[in-house]
């Protein structure tokens, strides 16, 4: 039985990679997944080497690294954040929803993702948060993990825990609607009993 659900926050809750993508001079539209070149895999730095209108720009993780903190803060909400939230909430409780995000070296990162997440979710949230790379930390047999990287849910798996991979175009479900593909996943957990939203 899932106990405890783990929610990333970039790609997942938000529209990271769109907003850094269109910040760094790409033509795309934030809230539109299909500019992304899927062929790239996760590579936000390829991505806008490879959409930057002017040839021979090439963009490094020191440009990841200098990315500021208002950016952090304001980037919007995903189409599904507060319904997804508030599924999670339905089926094991408020006060067993967790953030789980990774973070840059940089502090303005850490800082602006505390912001948006003060200014963007519901205040249960407020101090629901772990932020850290290695996930797998988290994972055990009454976790879920909710992330968008292959990667982060293979490894969570592997570690004992839950995971369900959000459909976005640099994954293996980005052939995917992400509501169906969420909705149809979250209807095979079973509520805990006493969760309330």
């Amino acid at each position: 039985m899932i106990r405890r659900i783990f929610l990333d926050i970039d790609d997942v809750l938000n529209r990271l990679t769109m907003t850094v993508l269109r910040h760094w001079g790409c033509p795309v539209a934030v809230e539109d997944y299909s500019a992304y070149p899927h062929w790239l895999g996760y590579d936000v730095i390829g991505a806008a080497s490879a959409l930057y209108p002017y040839p021979g720009v090439r963009f490094t993780d020191n440009d990841w690294l200098r990315l500021p903190r208002w950016l952090w803060a304001e980037v919007k909400p995903s189409a599904d954040c507060y319904w997804l939230i508030d599924r999670c909430a339905e089926l094991v409780g408020q006060e067993n929803v967790c953030l789980l995000s990774a973070a840059t070296a940089s502090p303005e990162c850490l800082a602006g993702k505390l912001e948006w997440i003060h200014d963007r979710l519901p205040t249960f949230l407020h101090k629901q948060y772990l932020i850290g790379q290695p996930k797998r930390f988290c994972a055990h047999p009454e976790a879920l993990l909710i992330d968008d990287r292959d990667s982060n849910v293979s490894e969570f798996r592997i570690y004992g825990g839950n995971a369900l991979l959000v459909p976005r175009p640099w994954n293996s479900l980005s052939h995917l609607g992400t509501r169906a593909h969420l909705e149809h996943a979250l209807t095979t957990i079973e509520p805990v009993c006493g969760a309330a939203a």
